[in-house]
């Protein structure tokens, strides 16, 4: 087909719950076929959603680079098996490790994690359980801070309630609380399951061991490049900098395409990611 200059070979594969589903982009030239991987971890719940476009996109691009890329649909989401109520944190870190074993059979010797939103923070999360080796860790607007996340999820259905008068008015530490107690929770069409958010809770950077990890890329979308960095983020990209070798930085002019009404992109983001593979030599 014209103007197509990879190959696109979706899968399912076995996971320990069920069927995961992969889309798979190969280069289309069989001497650009080489065994360098990148595994896209996604975001959390509709976010996913917003993003397909973008990660799609990014895929095209890394496979011009000579690059396989695996996106996996975690279990509970999108196509793969289970209900999102059924997902828990732990059975995402068996699902990167049931892809991970697969491309390591297949001798996939180079692995790069590109993760988006809580997808960066399961896969630092993940590489720090294991010790496989990750020669490259891609975060999109990452998320270092579970609760924070976590607690930003829950206010989706107090800002709900807000809006319908007779809807009970809750707080959001009633809601983390009904988690802590195992309860799991509707927000905006999603069941959390309380396995899926106290785990996530309770992560950080300063949890994590960062010891396996050699190269971290940071990119963000941002409205005005002339901005300057909150404390927070300077505190994390300072620790960061502390326990990993190289970090590099890189900030877009942009649309928040994980969480825009309509389907967003932003180009220069491709661009940005794509110098990223430089840094991984």
């Amino acid at each position: 087909m014209a103007g197509i200059d990879f190959q696109y070979s979706p899968f399912f594969l076995a996971g320990t719950q069920g069927s995961l589903y992969v889309s798979a982009y190969y280069p289309l030239n069989p001497h650009d076929l080489s065994k360098k991987a990148i595994v896209h971890i996604p975001a959390f719940a509709e976010e996913m959603n917003k993003s397909r476009r973008m990660v799609a996109l990014q895929a095209r691009e890394f496979v011009k680079n000579g690059y396989a890329v695996f996106i996996i649909d975690l279990f509970g989401t999108g196509d793969s098996s289970g209900e999102f109520s059924e997902a828990t944190w732990s059975q995402w870190q068996n699902d990167l490790n049931s892809l991970c074993e697969w491309l390591l059979d297949r001798e996939y010797q180079s692995l790069i994690f590109w993760g988006l939103r809580t997808g960066s923070l399961l896969a630092l999360d993940f590489i720090s359980e294991n010790t496989l080796n990750v020669k490259q860790l891609i975060c999109w607007q990452p998320v270092f801070s579970g609760e924070t996340f976590v607690l930003q999820f829950l206010r989706l259905r107090t800002a709900a309630a807000m809006m319908n008068k007779n809807s009970p008015q809750e707080k959001v530490s009633d809601l983390k609380n009904q988690l802590l107690d195992g309860r799991s929770i509707e927000i905006a069409g999603y069941m959390l399951n309380p396995e899926l958010a106290c785990p996530m809770l309770k992560l950080n950077l300063k949890s994590l061991n960062l010891q396996n990890i050699e190269l971290i890329s940071i990119l963000e979308v941002v409205n005005n490049l002339d901005k300057k960095a909150t404390a927070l983020a300077i505190k994390n990209h300072d620790f960061l900098k502390s326990q990993v070798k190289i970090v590099s930085e890189a900030k877009v002019l942009g649309c928040p395409f994980w969480s825009t009404q309509e389907i967003t992109e932003v180009p220069g983001l491709l661009n940005e990611t794509n110098n990223c593979l430089t840094l991984e030599g």
